[in-house]
């Protein structure tokens, strides 16, 4: 019998290090050949993995080449924020099979529901497995609680078990930034980086962190709430007082005359001194913010995502210059930054990772299931 919790591992080697053989499993996980062979056998029975075909070696037998079967399971990923939600139907691989935009702003859980109900309508027969949630604000994410949304206008709602009593579904939920940082781990964006900050930029400001290709979240959940935190000019002012795309907008719409922008990618199109004081000022903070994350966790790279739309071209300068005059110089070898603007289906694409982070943990214990009767 496989002991409890090997072929989790098994099955997460396999995702993270796909193509590759049993042999390779064996010198990763350090477990004998036989137990390796019985979890992959199980998970290949069950259709959980599949055979990619066999690789040549110099001496000896071919190597069967493994990975998961990304047609085992669907499952789905909503994104709440402030600018754009959106559900998302994805393949375990990430690929995305379905989507439905929703009206931007405040939702109800009720609307919500709602609208995941029309949406599972339009994809029936996609055998979903789970549902992942990312949310703009604070969530418990063992307990299934939006604490707080200011986007969403929640206070302590259980959404998580609303949406199971709804739907007979397993639902998880994180905060956007959380999921965002699961998806890049679980969809294989990080490639071999052990560790990682991947930062969200919006009218909300957070980070999800990567030690160990493991999600910290802090003592109370609360990790990389960099939003929240002060600046360090005496002022009592918070990153996001100035540094979110909500602040900057504020700050310059009383020096434009006629109508306001709503995307800082076109204030780079209107270069008053107002406009490019507020982007400097901004893209210093936010920089400086994500040079001391750096500093303090020493992550392999660092992340910054948005919305095309925000992704000022003068903002972004000043982050890169900001972020590259603070981080540390004691070594040779210094964090690189990379942005993420290419898409506006991210964070709901990090639900569906996150939801495939969790729906593997349930299928290597139906896996285990099996075997016990």
């Amino acid at each position: 019998m496989i002991a409890p919790n090997v072929t989790a591992r098994i099955l997460r080697l396999i995702v993270e290090n796909a193509p590759i053989s049993q042999s390779d499993l064996k010198v990763r996980s350090g477990l004998s050949m036989s137990t390796v062979s019985q979890a992959t056998n199980r998970l290949l029975t069950r259709g959980i993995v599949q055979e990619l075909g066999l690789r040549r070696v110099s001496m000896g037998r071919p190597k069967t080449l493994l990975g998961l079967n990304p047609d085992h399971a669907s499952v789905v990923g909503i994104q709440l924020n402030a600018e754009r939600n959106l559900i998302v139907l994805t393949d375990l691989g990430g690929n995305i099979i379905g989507e439905q935009q929703m009206p931007s702003g405040a939702m109800t859980p009720k609307q919500l529901g709602d609208a995941l109900a029309k949406f599972l309508r339009g994809v029936e027969g996609k055998k979903v497995g789970a549902i992942g949630l990312a949310l703009s604000g604070l969530v418990d994410a063992s307990n299934g609680y939006c604490v707080r949304s200011r986007v969403l206008d929640w206070d302590n709602v259980p959404i998580a078990r609303l949406l199971e009593e709804r739907f007979s579904l397993p639902v998880f939920i994180e905060n956007d930034a959380n999921a965002l940082a699961m998806a890049a781990l679980v969809f294989g964006q990080l490639g071999h980086a052990q560790s990682a900050i991947i930062a969200t930029f919006g009218k909300g400001i957070g980070a999800g962190i990567l030690l160990d290709r493991q999600l910290y979240r802090g003592r109370h959940g609360k990790a990389g709430e960099i939003g929240n935190a002060l600046l360090g000019d005496g002022s009592e002012r918070l990153l996001e007082d100035v540094a979110s795309s909500q602040a900057i907008l504020q700050r310059v719409a009383a020096t434009l005359k006629d109508e306001v922008p709503q995307a800082l990618r076109d204030l780079d199109m209107r270069p008053t001194p107002e406009v490019l004081s507020a982007l400097a000022e901004a893209g210093h903070q936010l920089g400086m913010s994500l040079a001391n994350l750096s500093i303090a966790y020493d992550p392999d790279v660092v992340y910054l995502a948005m919305e095309p739309q925000m992704a000022s071209r003068i903002l972004l300068d000043h982050i890169t210059q900001s972020f590259q005059n603070y981080r540390l110089k004691l070594t040779p070898h210094m964090t690189p930054l990379q942005f993420l603007t290419e898409s506006n289906r991210m964070w709901a694409q990090g639900a569906a990772g996150f939801a495939v982070n969790k729906l593997l943990d349930l299928l290597a214990a139906q896996a285990d299931e099996e075997i016990a009767s």
